[in-house]
């Protein structure tokens, strides 16, 4: 994603997360990002591709949180709870304090469900390519990589879907880490 559509989308998050998907408008993201609105429509033409450019930016920023930390951490366990406090706890977080985060999902759901299944796939790509370091130590398990990363990815986002409680999200998060690291021990079995 160029400059530009990173601003505009960053903003179009903000937006929503502020106002809700139904009350935000292309005036508030136009004057969040400091372009016009014209500026929008000639990135974003509209507001479903405005609404996709918002979750890919969204996606994208996390991963790349995600590598820019594992780029300077070797450390197995500070570099899984950056995958899981980058796609489990914070986004949950961001979901619990948007007013009308039902009809953000809702939106997601009907509106860009279908280009939304690019985004998954890339998510899906990233966990799959995240986990290639620990492959050997995965097959002495009888598990790739890639099986792994999708079973992650499904799990992730039915869990930030169907958790209610801080308590219940950071449980789970806590299990998905233990099983992370014993999957990935290379001295284990």
């Amino acid at each position: 994603m160029e400059e530009r559509a990173c601003r505009i989308a960053a903003a179009g998050y903000g937006v929503i997360s502020q106002y809700g998907i139904r009350r935000a408008t292309m005036n508030d993201v136009a004057t969040a990002a400091g372009v016009s609105r014209q500026t929008i429509y000639n990135v974003f033409p509209n507001r479903e591709a405005l609404l996709l450019g918002v979750a890919r930016y969204h996606f994208e920023s996390k991963w790349r949180a995600i590598r820019e930390f594992c780029a300077t951490t070797p450390d197995r366990r500070e570099r899984f709870q950056a995958l899981l406090d980058n796609l489990v706890i914070e986004p949950w977080e961001s979901m619990q304090a948007m007013p009308h985060a039902d009809e953000l999902e809702l939106e997601l759901a009907t509106t860009i469900k279908q280009e939304l299944v690019e985004v998954h796939f890339e998510a899906q790509r990233n966990l799959c390519e995240f986990l290639l370091e620990y492959q050997e130590a995965l097959e002495r398990r009888h598990i790739t990589a890639k099986g792994l990363g999708e079973m992650l990815h499904h799990s992730i986002v039915g869990l930030k879907m169907s958790t209610t409680t801080r308590e219940q999200i950071e449980s789970v998060a806590a299990t998905m880490l233990a099983c992370l690291l014993a999957l990935t021990d290379p001295d284990g079995a």
